[in-house]
């Protein structure tokens, strides 16, 4: 069959362009990693305030669990194309979700470090507090470049950072007996682009746990999107995990968290 040059270009200018119903496709998809996100914040937290006293492993291996979902949601982030405005001002309402829901967990956390205590579990406990502090920082990052400039992302960011660096500060003087102890920093502190893996178990008694960035051992599921790199530097309100957040509460995500 003979195609007329017009025809040609038009197929060209076609593929070329990216259509509504593909940005719609990368929206899904934000979407999608980012509840998975929310949904393995609030099962966190359904642990840590059921948590009534004993060795913690409950809560081990529900952190276990949360730092799966957070680094393939980052291994799936980073190979998303950027969303449009529009795009990121619907994803707002999940973005509020996600700050509140990261706000409620540190807090819930907070209120358990006397139990935390009186169970011997602090530093253990801080040490999965700072490998979810660094993988969150991780992809709140890494989806913040997948939204417009302009927005609130580095914010954001910065809170979740400074929060969980508190939340680490308390276990670890909960952990010294109240003498204080300067090893519970590298957690969240924004230095968390190292390699794949935090070679520590959850649980250790480690109180200074490298923050790791989302492994490519994790199975990443696309959705035919090729990969992108970082389009822009921290940018909107990725709360993400917590990501992109709107309010200086998690997300944020990310667990930019943005987001």
């Amino acid at each position: 069959m003979k195609f007329t040059t017009p025809i040609v270009f038009l197929a060209a200018g076609v593929i070329a362009t990216p259509t509504p119903e593909l940005c719609a496709r990368e929206l899904s998809q934000v979407n999608t990693i980012m509840t998975t996100v929310l949904n393995g914040i609030q099962s966190l937290d359904g642990s840590i305030c059921a948590y009534a006293g004993g060795d913690g492993k409950d809560l081990e291996d529900a952190s276990s669990t949360m730092l799966t979902i957070i680094r393939t949601a980052t291994y799936n982030a980073v190979a998303m194309l950027a969303l449009t405005m529009d795009e990121a001002i619907a994803f707002q309402p999940l973005s509020d979700e996600l700050n509140a829901a990261g706000d409620k967990l540190l807090v819930d956390l907070s209120d358990k470090v006397p139990s935390f205590a009186q169970a011997g579990i602090c530093d253990s406990t801080l040490s999965w507090v700072a490998q979810i502090g660094g993988n969150v920082h991780t992809l709140m990052t890494s989806i913040s470049t997948k939204f417009p400039a302009g927005g609130k992302g580095g914010d954001e960011i910065t809170h979740f950072d400074g929060i969980f660096q508190e939340m680490q500060d308390k276990l670890s003087t909960c952990a010294t007996g109240g003498k204080g102890s300067s090893s519970g920093s590298s957690g969240s502190s924004g230095s968390s682009s190292g390699a794949g893996n935090d070679n520590k178990g959850v649980g250790t008694a480690t109180k200074a746990v490298t923050a790791a960035t989302a492994t490519a051992s994790v199975t990443a599921h696309t959705n035919g999107t090729r990969g992108a790199s970082p389009t822009a530097t921290t940018v909107v309100t990725a709360g993400a995990a917590l990501m992109t957040f709107s309010g200086a509460g998690l997300a944020a995500a990310i667990f930019a968290l943005v987001l």
